[in-house]
């Protein structure tokens, strides 16, 4: 089973509200890092058996997945931007 959309990519990506952006700009670079980490938080999770720290990973990564939408949406973006937690406000 295909998922091309066959309009090719010329080397860009579409980014939240449909902007696009090189495949290499820093943006793109920082939420795909993000994402990785948002990952590594998760299987770590899996396999920890102290559940108190599984709960402060999940709330983290919770505040990571809020960062990767903020990322993946420029300020140009019709769409609303994403309004991350400060320290305040964590619980």
């Amino acid at each position: 089973m295909s998922i091309a959309t066959m309009r090719g990519d010329g080397g860009q990506t579409g980014l939240a509200g449909g902007i696009r952006v090189s495949k290499s700009s820093l943006r793109v670079e920082t939420y795909g890092t993000v994402d990785e980490l948002i990952s590594s938080l998760g299987f770590a999770r899996s396999i920890c058996d102290d559940a108190a720290l599984r709960e402060k990973t999940k709330l983290i990564q919770r505040e990571l997945f809020r960062i990767g939408s903020g990322l993946a949406t420029p300020p140009e973006s019709k769409k609303p931007q994403c309004r991350c937690r400060t320290n305040s406000s964590m619980p």
